[in-house]
């Protein structure tokens, strides 16, 4: 097959596959539910989704939807201002999402097609690199999954770190593919512009390492430490050899500083960029277990050659350094040269050591790393199936991708399985209701853009995930009812516990009403989202408010009655 073509073929059905859980949510979409095109991780892409609702509203730096603080936004990102304005076009946040999602992941497949050619002349090298590129993951399935009860830190990334893992970038959002793409295009452009000594090369660099510096701003680390090492490495210390390098990184310098400018005068994103909960690194091994068969095969490059003769047992020690060194010359023709092949090697090694640097976002560093390790593992597994005769060598290409693929395989299932039941990785629901679609629709409709809205706690959620008693439509109001809400977000609300805590102390039967009366008057909250389900819940030592039977305080006046909501409207003169 064309070369070309089979990367054109093999990127779509990885981009197919990557759509198949969304697609099965708006086909299977229950009646009088609504989908909101969402599966994994709904909390954060609600996130992408008000940074659009900034931009349609024709603010190209965004105020935080899910904090209820004074703000005087500085930060503009310039991917989701391109997304936010593809809302507008395409009429509708989801749309913009998925268009996004599937851009960025063309993107990126092309970018990954343009350092193959960079960097291996092998064709069969080249061609199952991008097949790991485009499905491998780790050893995650055979720890069944992701498991929530391990945490973070307890199994391998494959199974929850969606940047870690090329696939599931495709699938998870319209930032991280993106993103990985111009991480790629910077160490192409950068290689090819040290190989050839033109500066004309570089400028593919300038671009996109000034948009990582723009949207993506913490992934600036581990390209700079990558490409440095690699040109310290290289032992190259002319003028033609470093200038591409200052260059590049200068290019990156004006977006990276303003977004650094930024989180320092912005207290909430201040707070946000730099929260640790969640966001260790886990143990090395975990992360290796996450990487599976391509890190396996990457280090079969140093061991494996194609076609090398049989020269039975060396008689000699000198003999079998020979053999060996012999092997490692062959497995190194599949490189462009042996630049390629340390810029590769030196991507792996630092892109992991890197991602434990005493950052509080230290595994999110794993991004791209991916990349290289199935690039030498391209070469690794090309090498291990080149003895092979006919056919084989396609076949057992073929089921070693397939092999490599079964977490990411698992990853669509789970997600498949939680439409069915209307849950997700989080307390969010990816169908919502008919009642919560109008609420929806009149707050969008309704009161002014700094208005605040307070959400009270779900029953419900705790039937899905134990221990966590919280708003579920908070977020959602963020995004679709175009409004700001109290408590929305575990890192993106300032003050999240505490606020947590003032909520369900708010919804408490016997609070006072001056309590209630400061924190919606301090919180500039006009509305409240009643969840009906509270009155007269058997919630343990909980005791909510019962505004169904009861009279609500006279401050509040309900102005959108639903059987599973009420919206209360707070009065002007608190």
């Amino acid at each position: 097959m064309n070369e070309r073509r089979f990367y054109l073929l093999l990127g779509s059905l990885a981009l197919t596959l990557a759509t198949l859980p969304y697609l099965y949510g708006w086909l299977k979409t229950p009646a009088g539910l609504t989908y909101s095109g969402l599966t994994s991780n709904i909390d954060d892409c609600l996130v992408y989704f008000t940074w659009m609702v900034e931009v349609g509203r024709g603010h190209p730096v965004h105020h935080n939807l899910f904090s209820t603080e004074p703000q005087d936004p500085k930060l503009f990102y310039a991917w989701f201002w391109f997304l936010g304005k593809l809302a507008r076009v395409l009429g509708g946040l989801p749309q913009a999402f998925h268009v996004g999602r599937l851009l960025g992941g063309g993107l990126l497949l092309w970018a990954v097609v343009g350092l193959l050619q960079e960097t291996l002349t092998d064709l069969r090298a080249r061609k199952a690199a991008f097949a790991l590129v485009c499905f491998s993951s780790g050893f995650g399935w055979l720890f069944g999954g992701y498991n929530p009860a391990r945490g973070f830190t307890l199994q391998p990334i494959d199974t929850f770190q969606p940047e870690a893992i090329t696939f599931l970038s495709l699938y998870y959002s319209p930032l991280f593919a993106p993103m990985t793409a111009a991480m790629v295009f910077f160490i192409t452009a950068l290689r090819r512009a040290v190989r050839t000594e033109q500066l004309a090369d570089i400028w593919p660099a300038c671009m996109a390492g000034a948009l990582l510096g723009n949207s993506h701003t913490y992934d600036i680390i581990p390209l700079f430490a990558v490409s440095l090492v690699w040109l310290l490495i290289e032992r190259r210390v002319t003028l033609k050899a470093w200038l591409p390098f200052v260059i590049a990184f200068g290019a990156t310098f004006p977006t990276t500083a303003y977004t650094a400018w930024a989180s320092r005068v912005d207290p909430l994103f201040r707070a946000r960029a730099w929260t640790n909960e969640g966001t260790w690194t886990p143990a090395p091994w975990w992360v290796l277990l996450g990487f599976g068969l391509p890190l396996l095969f990457a280090i079969g490059t140093l061991v494996r050659a194609k076609g090398v003769p049989s020269t039975g047992t060396p008689s000699s020690w000198e003999g079998l350094l020979e053999q060996l060194n012999t092997i490692r010359n062959r497995s190194r023709d599949a490189f462009r040269d042996r630049s390629a092949r340390r810029l590769l090697l030196v991507w792996a090694i630092v892109g992991l050591l890197v991602a434990y640097l005493p950052f509080p976002f230290q595994r999110k560093l794993l991004m791209g790393v991916h990349i290289p390790l199935c690039l030498l593992g391209g070469v690794g597994l090309s090498r291990l199936v080149s003895r092979l005769s006919g056919d084989f060598p396609k076949i057992a290409l073929f089921f070693a991708v397939l092999l490599s693929s079964v977490s990411n395989i698992l990853y669509l299932l789970a997600d498949i399985g939680r439409l069915d039941t209307n849950t997700g990785t989080t307390a969010h629901r990816p169908y919502l209701s008919e009642d919560e679609h109008r609420v929806l629709a009149y707050l969008s409709d309704h009161g002014a853009e700094t208005d605040a809205v307070l959400v009270a706690p779900d029953p419900s959620a705790l039937r899905r995930y134990p221990n966590t008693f919280q708003p579920q439509l908070s977020g959602y109001i963020a995004a679709y009812g175009r409004k700001r809400v109290y408590n929305g977000h575990w890192s993106e609300t300032l003050n999240y516990p505490a606020k947590n805590a003032a909520t369900l102390r708010f919804f408490r039967d016997g609070t006072e009403d001056e309590v209630r009366k400061t924190l919606l008057r301090e919180n500039h909250v006009r509305y409240v989202v009643y969840v009906n389900l509270l009155a007269g819940a058997d919630l343990a030592e909980y005791h909510p408010v019962d505004w169904l039977v009861g009279t609500p305080p006279a401050y509040l006046t309900p102005v959108l009655i639903r059987p599973t909501l009420t919206v209360f409207r707070v009065a002007d003169v608190l």
